[in-house]
């Protein structure tokens, strides 16, 4: 695909899109989890190209898995914490 740029990131396969959307391009995200499970955002922003829209949906997807990954850990700890008590 053309307007799509794929990235592995902790088990996550993150496919930045970028939509034509009339002279510009619209950036998008399809995030597929290690379980196999997929997720798509909405229009995030729009670029004037679409290098800049697919590499923007990549960095968001790392930035809302590095995300996930920290209050998943943050409640693992606290569910850790809260057995001993």
């Amino acid at each position: 695909m053309e307007h799509a740029i794929e990235a592995s990131f902790k088990g996550y396969l993150l496919t930045g899109l970028a939509i034509p959307d009339g002279s510009m391009f619209a950036s998008l995200l399809i995030l597929r989890l290690p379980n196999g499970d997929q997720l798509t955002s909405g229009v995030l922003e729009r670029f004037v190209n679409a290098s800049e829209a697919k590499q923007h949906a990549v960095e968001y997807g790392i930035r809302q898995v590095e995300h996930y990954e920290r209050v998943r850990s943050d409640l693992d700890d606290q569910s850790g914490s809260n057995a001993h008590e």
